[in-house]
This record gives structure tokens, C-alpha cells and sequence, in this order.
């Protein structure tokens, strides 16, 4: 029995691998793209791409091992019913349960995984790539002045008659902060702006005039100088206080946050609805087995064909009730907790058929 499971396992896993990269590299394309535009634009490394996909790794994996898990598995199986090893196996008295015994125990052990992926690894991986992308955002690495044209850097407003792209030296140059009470008027013949990489703006000015305002509207303060250097940040760490999306909370604090009086009720729901959602599609390589195996040992010639078209037959039956779950359990935050397990129950009860099936021939 041993080196039967070790001759499936060993025809199953490559193919699980192969799909797996697939799938992910199908995803992460989608992300690869926006990152490295943001990384180009704000001159930021391919390290940080990197260190990106390192954060969503498991996001991706909690999307992509069901579906690899599912497609292999057809795939494998299928390959066997077609040579007729399944038959010849069946005609030396192995047993239906004893050929797909290594494919329920990897999905037994994929799904508890998930359970884990699903509920803490996957969220805080997505929260902490959030942060570095809303950190990348703010990053400025080139900053050009047009001449003759009012220009923002941070909260003051930058105006030049003449710029030298190249130098950063300014001539006729204006400075100016809005406000009635914080406000201030820079102006000086000469100036020098230089950029500090996803920090700040460096500004110097000379032989000018200061203007700050005063509460009083007909009145301001005013000064003569030689030198004036100011700089303005134009990047820092990520706001502490964004909210997060709710797929950035981990169900620890979906729950503390399900418990707080203050939740409104359509937040609670949301947040019921989620937990439930990643419970779901943790347990699917589970309810995958029963469906895909016992399909795939009733495939006979084109087996790679027609098991690719059936797993994603049965992907689009799967997460179509998964949204229709969702929807049910947005309605209602009675069935909230369970409204998203409909696609597994479902699965598990097609499946219990077709094994049935398979089985008692």
C-alpha cells in the first residue's frame, strides 16, 4: 500500500506544483504590474517588488492551493482511468478508498492549512503590503518645476520664473503657504531646489524677502534675508490611523470587533460574513476530493481534456455558491455564520453521491 501511495503521490505532485505556479504567477501578474510601475515612477527598487510579493504569498496561496489541488487531481487520476491502471488495480481487489487514500489525507492536510492561511497568515500579509504600497505612494523621486506656473510642494506652493530641470537653480523665485493665521510669502531673484529621494524637498533662497500673516488681516510681519533654507517632507511612514479593509483584519479582530457595542449592524454582518467565508474556503480542497476523485476515475480517452474542463466546471459551481452564500449572509445576520457554507454542503453532498457511485461498481 505504501508504495502504491508513494507512486500516485509521485505522479500528483508535479502536476500539483505545476498548477500552483501557474495559478500564482497568474495572480501576481496583476500585481507585478501596478508595483512596478509604482516602483519605476517613484524610483524605488526591485527589492521592494520582492519584499511586496513576500507579504502576499499567502493571500495568493489562499486563492491558488484549491484550485491547483483540484485540477491536479483530475489531471492524475485521469491519466490512471485512461492507461486502465485504475482498472487493473480495481480487478486485484484494491478498493476505491484504498487507490484515493494519499489524495484525502493531502487534502485533509491542505485544508487545515488553510484554516491557518485563511485566518491569520493571509490578512496580516495583506495588511503589511497595504502599508508598504501606501508608503511607496507617498515617496516622490522627481520633482520639476515648470516655469511660469504655480506648483504644490507639500503645503506650500512653488513658483519660478525660470527653472534648470537639470541644476534645480531657480530664478524669480515665489514661495508661498496659504493660510490666515500659518500663512508665508517667500520671494527671492535666486534659489536652489534640491530633491532628497523619497524624503523631501530642499529649498534655498537668497537675498529675499519673508512675509508671514498675521490674525489680523491688515497687518503681517516682514522680513529682509540673505539666506533662507526651509524643507519640506514629502514622504513618511504610513498613516497609523487608515482603516483597513476587512481583508486586512485577522479573524481575531474580526471577532473583537464583531463584540464591541459601537459596531454597527451592517459592519457586524460584513465582518460575520468574512470569517465564514475563509472557514469555507479553507475546507475546499476537502470537499474538492470528493467530487474531482471519484469523476476522474470514470474518465476514459482525452482524460487531460476533459478533466481540465470538469475542474473548472466545478471551480465555477463552487465559488458561484460561495457568492451566493455571501450574498444570502449579507442580508441577514442570522445565517451570517453559516450562509457561506452552502457551496460545501453542496459539494460534500454530490460528492457523497458520486462516490457512492464509483464504489459500489
Amino acid at each position: 500500500m505504501r508504495i502504491l501511495s508513494r507512486y500516485f503521490l509521485g505522479l500528483y505532485l508535479p502536476i500539483f506544483a505545476l498548477c500552483l505556479g501557474i495559478f500564482g504567477c497568474v495572480i501576481f501578474m496583476n500585481y507585478f504590474i501596478r508595483l512596478f510601475h509604482v516602483a519605476i515612477l517613484k524610483g524605488i527598487s526591485l527589492f521592494w517588488i520582492l519584499t511586496c510579493f513576500a507579504r502576499l504569498s499567502p493571500y495568493v496561496m489562499s486563492l491558488c492551493v484549491p484550485m491547483a489541488f483540484l485540477v491536479a487531481l483530475l489531471l492524475t487520476l485521469g491519466r490512471l482511468s485512461e492507461s486502465g491502471e485504475v482498472m487493473a488495480l480495481r480487478a486485484s481487489g484494491f478498493s476505491f478508498g484504498e487507490m484515493t487514500r494519499p489524495f484525502l489525507i493531502l487534502g485533509v492536510l491542505l485544508s487545515g492549512a488553510l484554516l491557518l492561511v485563511n485566518h491569520k497568515a493571509s490578512p496580516e500579509g495583506f495588511h503589511s503590503f497595504k502599508i508598504q504600497q501606501t508608503y511607496a505612494a507617498q515617496k516622490v523621486a522627481r520633482l520639476e518645476v515648470a516655469p511660469g506656473t504655480f506648483m504644490k510642494v507639500g503645503p506650500w506652493r512653488l513658483f519660478a520664473e525660470a527653472a534648470d530641470p537639470a541644476t534645480g537653480r531657480l530664478e524669480g523665485a515665489y514661495l508661498i503657504k496659504p493660510g490666515v493665521d500659518r500663512g508665508a510669502r517667500v520671494s527671492a531673484p535666486r534659489g536652489q531646489l534640491t530633491l532628497q529621494k523619497g524624503v523631501g524637498v530642499h529649498l534655498d533662497f537668497e537675498d529675499g524677502d519673508l512675509q508671514l500673516a498675521n490674525r489680523t488681516p491688515d497687518k503681517f510681519t516682514t522680513a529682509r534675508f540673505r539666506r533662507y533654507r526651509i524643507f519640506v517632507p514629502l514622504a513618511g511612514v504610513a498613516r497609523a490611523d487608515r482603516r483597513p479593509d476587512i481583508q486586512e483584519i485577522n479573524t481575531r479582530g474580526l471577532w473583537r470587533r464583531i463584540q464591541d457595542p459601537g459596531t454597527s449592524a451592517q459592519h457586524r454582518t460584513e465582518y460575520k460574513v468574512e470569517m465564514a467565508v475563509r472557514s469555507a474556503g479553507a475546507f475546499s480542497p476537502f470537499v474538492f476530493f470528493w467530487i474531482g476523485a471519484p469523476l476522474a476515475m470514470r474518465l476514459g480517452r482525452n482524460s487531460r481534456g476533459v478533466g481540465f474542463a470538469l475542474s473548472l466546471g466545478i471551480l465555477f459551481g463552487f465559488y458561484g455558491l460561495l457568492a451566493l452564500g455571501i450574498g444570502l449572509g449579507r442580508r441577514n445576520e442570522d445565517v451570517a455564520l453559516y450562509a457561506p457554507f452552502i457551496a460545501d454542503g453542496a459539494g460534500l453532498l454530490v460528492g457523497a453521491f458520486l462516490t457512492r457511485r464509483v464504489a459500489s461498481q
